[in-house]
């Protein structure tokens, strides 16, 4: 119920983005807004219960001050319907809105040992060829894989670790025995 009434929200904002064509601007601006929110002081008032609606909008004012009214003004909405807790997943639900808008992926990049950049160039030339998207990588070292890569696409993974071999012929050795 949560996730849907977050897709609601960002899915509003997201329109108003594009009608006044700002998606990137607002996308920035929601992210360091939710940034500081979820910093530790801020955090407790911000979510806690107890503490009047007005005085919370007053103080989202001066906490986000210099930023646009419009997200301002949706973060108070926020409050004054108690979404406050959903605040990261609206963020999580315009930043899916926003990759879709500009044709983007995110792809986890998951090796051995760090990958040097031209490595890494050369993986998001490929996945953007393959997908005819804008790729933006995540590298993570994990030693566990021993070596090759492997790469999260969505709910996709492309197991090309070294690892991922070996259990697979020990598996087939198994089979054969």
């Amino acid at each position: 119920m949560e996730q849907i009434i977050a897709k609601r929200y960002a899915s509003a904002l997201f329109d108003v983005a594009k009608k006044e064509d700002r998606v990137k601007e607002y996308y920035e601006e929601l992210k360091k807004a939710v940034e500081i929110l979820q910093t530790e002081v801020v955090w407790k008032i911000f979510v806690n219960k107890s503490i009047d609606k007005t005085k919370k909008m007053k103080f989202v004012e001066e906490v986000l001050e210099g930023f646009s009214k419009e997200i301002v003004n949706f973060v108070k909405v926020a409050i004054s319907k108690h979404r406050e807790n959903l605040i990261k997943e609206i963020l999580n639900e315009f930043e899916a809105l926003y990759k879709a808008y500009f044709n983007m992926i995110d792809v986890k990049v998951i090796s051995a040992y760090p990958l040097k950049e031209e490595v890494l160039n050369l993986v998001r030339e490929k996945l953007e060829k393959k997908y005819n998207k804008k790729v933006n990588l995540i590298p993570v070292v994990d030693k566990e894989i021993l070596g090759g890569l492997k790469l999260v696409i969505g709910n996709t993974v492309i197991d090309g670790s070294i690892k991922a071999r070996l259990e697979a012929l020990l598996k087939n050795m198994r089979q054969a025995v």
